[in-house]
């Protein structure tokens, strides 16, 4: 019961999900070498953690030892979802296509993709939710909600983020 309360206490789910964001942040500025394009992915891996989080909450969803700890499959799964796409649409940049059409591209392409991966693991996941051990029907409820926002977080809010990166960088920067 102790260990169920401190893994679902929100102190210290907000503080796993900010020590996480920092590593992904670390990983990808080391990857990236640079401060700059470390923090477009970040954006949208932020805000899925969060609208995560909030609609759990808004559903009055229990966190139990195995859900409490699936922030860490958000971060995972936005990061995964954000640098691919980021990379697709700076390979079609780099191919000189201009942003508006290099986005197309990339959500037609590796947007499709993404969208196929993050559907099936929904689904996959979603059947947790029939289960008849209260754990993991819990388990599959806050695994749909987490794996959907982060999904549809990463999808909306990425081409965005891409633009405001774009419009400040110099413009000789801008097609690397």
């Amino acid at each position: 019961a102790e260990a169920n309360a401190a893994l679902a206490s929100p102190p210290r789910r907000l503080g796993t999900l900010l020590a996480g964001l920092l590593a992904v942040f670390a990983v990808l500025a080391v990857a990236r070498r640079g401060l700059r394009r470390a923090w477009v992915p970040l954006v949208p891996i932020a805000l899925a953690t969060g609208w995560s989080a909030l609609i759990l909450f808004a559903l009055r969803v229990p966190l139990n030892p195995m859900s409490a700890t699936l922030g860490a499959l958000v971060l995972a799964l936005s990061t995964e979802f954000a640098v691919l796409l980021e990379a697709r649409v700076g390979e079609e940049r780099r191919a000189g296509a201009p942003l508006g059409e290099a986005l197309a591209r990339a959500y037609r392409s590796t947007g499709a993709a993404v969208l196929a991966s993050g559907a099936t693991a929904i689904a996959g996941f979603a059947v947790l939710a029939f289960s008849d051990v209260r754990m993991l029907r819990e388990f599959g409820l806050v695994t749909v909600v987490d794996l959907s926002v982060s999904l549809l977080g990463v999808l909306a809010v990425l081409p965005a983020v891409l633009a405001l990166a774009e419009r400040r960088r110099p413009a000789a920067a801008a097609v690397r």
